[in-house]
């Protein structure tokens, strides 16, 4: 047992209580592996014999110390699918705690991030980046063409997989948003939205070149949501999706988006240079992408869960007994339309900064990958985490609901 008393400056810190390790959450040296250098087949087969032997022990945690500077993310995936693998009796997989010791990047980052608790080292570096292929030989257009296609869905693999682990933003989220009302007053912007408040706090936590990260992130956002206005106001639109299966064809509704996704190219590019011939092109396909995998993501079981395991953190206990108050039937739908105004903008946030960490080269303190939810914590540093709630007192526990023990 532990007495914490932390001082966190201006993060608000768990009242001081008496801490009971949980395993779950803490690094174990004697049960664990080391991943130290290049990513590649040969780390996976030198590391493979004592992933068995630690899972043949018993199904306890098992710690990833990692040290690399990434390698090749086939290689990384099966090493946490080996990690995760049950055995002939069925048994639960062993939980995963990652931990970044001095230097995680790229593959190595996402084995980071995919752990079911990751921490990072005071002073360690995390880089994320988009895919990379090396080609020995000469590159055709048509060769070219099909590979800029194929980096570009890993990319959004990627982003995906990282966006998944979406229970460490959202605590963020819950654990800052009682600061909401202070951060509106002391920067004069009484009407702000629940999103701009928890992004404007971000900034002022996060380095210079993880500002640059939400930035993208919150531009891709804007863009969607202004395509999205754009959308919702053609009567045209809206009459062949209410036709789609009396027959009017799904390509003639994709022709009509993309005759309002040029419109809207036009009238954002106002320069008298400009053509569709440069990025025009490619920007009015992205555009339309972009609305249809954020469309597909406002519909998405990730959301759906967010609802049930985050809702009762934001629902006042007004709101919850009203919701109780109803019948069965329409309890669900009534708590989903309180919650999808201001979760749906928040996951749809995270999903675009998923995305922004797949662009250029995103180089990441410990504590910015913390901020944006890529870790669940930063040794050393007293912040929020999913192990305090879960070795503190009840009272502490019930700032992290349900999802502590869910990870």
């Amino acid at each position: 047992m532990t007495s914490d008393c932390p001082e966190t400056g201006d993060v608000k810190a768990p009242p001081c209580h008496v801490i009971a390790p949980n395993p779950d959450f803490r690094p174990n040296p004697a049960r664990a592996i080391f991943v130290q250098g290049v990513i590649d087949q040969q780390l996976v087969d030198r590391l493979l014999p004592q992933i068995l032997r630690l899972q043949q022990q018993n199904r306890a945690p098992i710690t990833v110390y990692i040290d690399s500077p990434g390698g090749r993310p086939a290689s990384g995936e099966l090493l946490l699918r080996l990690l995760k693998v049950t055995d002939q009796d069925s048994a639960p997989a062993c939980r995963v705690i990652t931990v970044a010791t001095a230097r995680a990047a790229s593959a190595a980052a996402d084995l980071l991030s995919w752990g079911d608790y990751a921490i990072a080292f005071p002073n360690s570096t995390i880089l994320y980046h988009g895919t990379r292929r090396t080609v020995d030989d000469p590159i055709t257009v048509e060769a070219a063409a099909t590979m800029a296609e194929s980096l570009k869905l890993r990319n959004d693999l990627f982003a995906m997989r990282l966006a998944r682990r979406h229970e460490r933003f959202f605590f963020r989220y819950v654990t800052m948003r009682p600061e909401f009302g202070k951060y509106r007053t002391d920067h004069g912007k009484p009407n702000l939205s629940p999103l701009g408040c928890f992004v404007g706090i971000l900034r002022e936590r996060l380095s210079e070149g993880a500002i640059q990260v939400a930035d993208l992130a919150q531009s891709r956002n804007a863009r969607y949501e202004a395509l999205s206005v754009r959308l919702s106001k053609s009567k045209k639109l809206r009459s062949q999706i209410e036709r789609l299966d009396k027959g009017i064809r799904i390509g003639q509704v994709e022709a009509t988006v993309l005759k309002i996704i040029t419109d809207f190219a036009l009238s954002t590019n106002r320069n008298a240079d400009w053509s569709f011939l440069d990025d025009g092109l490619r920007q009015a396909r992205d555009d339309f992408m972009l609305f249809l995998e954020m469309r597909r993501h406002r519909q998405s079981p990730e959301l759906s869960n967010l609802f049930a395991t985050w809702g009762d953190s934001v629902l006042t206990d007004a709101e919850q007994e009203g919701l109780a108050a109803l019948p069965e039937r329409q309890r669900n739908e009534a708590r989903v339309a309180k919650l999808r105004p201001e979760f749906a903008p928040v996951w749809l946030f995270f999903v675009s900064l998923c995305h922004a960490l797949q662009e250029g080269e995103n180089d990441l303190s410990g504590s910015d990958a913390y901020w944006l939810g890529m870790i669940d914590e930063v040794i050393g540093e007293m912040l929020p985490s999913f192990r305090l709630a879960a070795e503190s007192t009840p009272d502490a526990v019930q700032t992290a609901p349900a999802a502590a023990s869910a990870r």
